[in-house]
């Protein structure tokens, strides 16, 4: 069973289990508040979720690493066609930064955007982001 704590101007927990994932139930109304609630205050909560591994955890973070530590010009290349579809950052806001990737849920989309990031190739990176979205 899932669990949401409140914790002042701390950063809400929002403990993920089978009964808040359940929408309309009154877990999952209560934990919609309280993920709001802290985005509205925040901008942010921390989600968990018992059937993420410590594995996976660190591989997503590697992976997130390697990507926002490219080059700015690098992360700039254009990755779609759709309007505001790749790179935004705001230089005033240096940790704000974004990247879209088209077609995110296909392989094909995958390997497009891996190849503009890294053209010598980053396997580790695909294969964190294959099985990411494929095996969950």
């Amino acid at each position: 069973m899932g669990s949401e704590r409140e914790c002042g101007d701390e950063v809400a927990v929002v403990e993920f289990g089978e009964e808040n994932l359940k929408p309309g139930s009154e877990a999952w109304v209560s934990a919609c508040g309280v993920v709001r609630r802290a985005l509205e205050e925040h901008g942010c909560f921390i989600a968990v979720y018992d059937k993420v591994s410590t594995e996976l955890c660190n591989s997503v973070l590697w992976a997130l690493e390697q990507l926002f530590d490219l080059p700015l010009e690098t992360k700039k290349q254009p990755t779609s066609e759709k309007l505001f579809h790749s790179y935004f950052g705001v230089p005033w806001l240096p940790l704000y930064e974004s990247l879209a990737i088209d077609n995110a849920l296909t392989n094909d989309g995958c390997q497009h955007f891996t190849r503009i990031m890294w053209p010598q190739g980053n396997h580790r990176f695909w294969y964190i982001y294959v099985y990411i979205f494929f095996q969950l």
